[in-house]
């Protein structure tokens, strides 16, 4: 399940996205493309584990976590220096899972 986080210029996480309809349009608009070991394009790699990427948008960052098996494209962008607040993987990880109702001691 990919999971898009929405984070202020601060680092600070504001709103968290699941739905993959939400996602793929969330994304488009900072030209990345994502998908499905089933729908990737001819010659994509995939994830061999689960992922996470930060990417600048136009108002902060967005935090993309993907899985295995899963397949991210993203733009060639200036790279600029994330703020220290944003979550590392296990980090993102357990908020996500606390605010999707699950308990990361249970996931282990």
């Amino acid at each position: 399940m990919p999971v898009l986080a929405v984070f202020d210029t601060e680092g600070s996480w504001r709103e968290t996205h699941v739905c993959d309809g939400r996602i793929t349009e969330r994304l488009a608009r900072q030209g990345v493309a994502w998908g499905r070991e089933d729908d990737a394009p001819e010659g994509q790699s995939l994830l061999d584990r689960a992922t996470l990427f930060y990417v600048p948008a136009e108002d902060g960052y967005l935090g993309l976590l993907f899985e295995a098996g899963e397949w991210v494209s993203l733009p060639a962008a200036p790279l600029r220096p994330l703020p220290a607040a944003l979550p590392n993987f296990d980090a993102f990880v357990e908020e996500v899972l606390m605010l999707t109702g699950n308990d990361a001691a249970e996931e282990n």
